[in-house]
């Protein structure tokens, strides 16, 4: 009779580097979510990468390895051009200078409750949160370690916000159906 071969689970870290490229991994406190993102998600931030601020490089879903956590916010921000990606060329170690987030029933609870926080305990400064269902785009700025809410955009309004106050932008992709 075969005996079941004792085996160490992988660590959180490891696991989120074995999921297939349309899955999204985050590690959080040794714990690993996993979650699929959304077709009107997709449609929105493929807009708005389009538009990367004079001075800023933005991209989607980056890995962002955050002391013990590896984090994926929608989008990310970095002043000054491309963070380096680590000796593997899986996770980016330098936390950006903003991120954004767009809400989905999925992840809203894991985003606003747990990853939030966690981005501003990072030294992130400036974070976006966008409701798809309610038209709604909520401005933030990290001040010790805590989010203050600096502006919230509705439906059609002209997005003109930090810390990108001089480019203008169209959340409109975000309320079209998926």
């Amino acid at each position: 009779m075969r005996q079941p071969i004792p085996h160490k689970p992988l660590d959180p870290h490891e696991e989120v580097q074995t999921l297939p490229h349309y899955l999204v991994g985050e590690a959080l406190n040794g714990v690993l979510y996993i979650s699929s993102p959304s077709v009107a998600r997709r449609k929105g931030l493929s807009s708005l990468l389009g538009r990367s601020p004079e001075g800023w490089w933005w991209t989607s879903e980056p890995r962002l390895l955050l002391g013990q956590d590896v984090l994926v916010p929608d989008l990310a921000g970095w002043v000054g051009g491309r963070p380096p990606t680590m000796p593997n060329g899986s996770f980016i170690d330098r936390a950006p200078d903003w991120i954004c987030e767009v809400l989905s029933p999925a992840t809203a609870k894991l985003d606003l409750a747990t990853k939030l926080p966690r981005y501003a305990s990072a030294g992130i400064h400036h974070a976006w949160v966008i409701n798809p269902v309610h038209h709604v785009l909520e401005v933030f700025r990290q001040e010790h370690e805590r989010w203050v809410l600096k502006n919230i955009f509705v439906d059609e309004d002209r997005v003109r916000a930090d810390p990108f106050g001089n480019v203008e932008l169209t959340l409109t992709p975000f309320w079209q159906p998926g």
